[in-house]
């Protein structure tokens, strides 16, 4: 298996899933520009992947949300590695609220950094690779909450529904220039965010494991990193507009309801 670059970017890769992703395609020998808000947990990873495989891998602090700070980022792995032929939008967030109580800024910030980031990150690298003749792959993280309605998650649903919509459209627009576009839907995935709030346990955590047909348990980012580095290889050179669900079958059984499952937990 050949991926279709030796240059990558990969946006949101201080933790989780980016860092997986991250992970994973230094270890198929893929130098990685590590794109992150918080510069210095990106620092470090660029540090712990080093030491660990023989690829390359620089930190740049940015802020998806932010044009100038994206096309900066772009020109800075550029100039690192040369030719970029592999752009993974994964930035995101999910804060679980009411529609009721949720103010404009919670939604705009949501929307922004899933959707506009990736809109963002997507026409500066795009024009770098159409400008230069490359062959090139982008795969965006979207979520089973493209096509799942859940309770408490209007903006993150809204956002993941429109990540996987661009996905189809970019691809039929650019695969006149030998670009792949592709999207993958992770389920639970056991990263810092859902840890932190205690959403993979008690009984949240039994309502999700409940509905995963595979091994009952909670993804991996490895898993959803295995999923990626096949999307940028020639294996998938056929593949493109795809949204492919890395749930251990999640959907399937449908979710349940976030809010719901956290206020019966809470007053108890």
């Amino acid at each position: 298996m050949e991926l279709v670059s030796d240059a990558a970017i990969v946006t949101g890769a201080a933790q989780g899933i980016g860092r997986g992703i991250a992970e994973k395609l230094m270890e198929h020998g893929v130098s990685v520009a590590l794109t992150d808000v918080n510069i210095a947990e990106a620092q470090e990873v660029r540090d712990s992947l080093e030491s660990q495989y023989d690829a390359s891998a620089i930190a740049i602090e940015c802020d998806v949300t932010d044009k100038e700070a994206v096309d900066r980022a772009v020109e800075v792995a550029v100039e690192e590695f040369g030719n970029i032929g592999i752009l993974i939008n994964n930035a995101g967030i999910g804060p679980i609220t009411w529609i009721w109580e949720m103010d404009e800024s919670e939604w705009d910030t949501v929307i922004d950094t899933a959707l506009k980031g990736t809109f963002l990150n997507t026409k500066a690298v795009l024009d770098h690779m159409i400008e230069n003749d490359i062959e090139g792959s982008i795969v965006n993280v979207s979520s089973i909450n493209y096509e799942i309605a859940t309770d408490g998650l209007s903006h993150y649903t809204a956002a993941k529904a429109g990540v996987s919509q661009f996905t189809k459209t970019v691809a039929g627009e650019v695969g006149r220039h030998d670009v792949r576009v592709n999207a993958v839907a992770p389920g639970a995935t056991r990263t810092p965010l859902p840890e932190k709030h205690g959403l993979l346990e008690g009984k949240f955590g039994e309502e999700w494991l409940d509905r995963t047909p595979l091994e009952r348990r909670f993804g991996e980012p490895e898993d959803i990193a295995k999923v990626v580095v096949f999307l940028c290889s020639d294996y998938a050179g056929w593949v493109t507009g795809e949204t492919i669900a890395a749930d251990g079958g999640q959907r399937i059984r449908g979710l349940h309801s976030y809010r719901g499952v956290l206020e019966e937990m809470n007053s108890e």
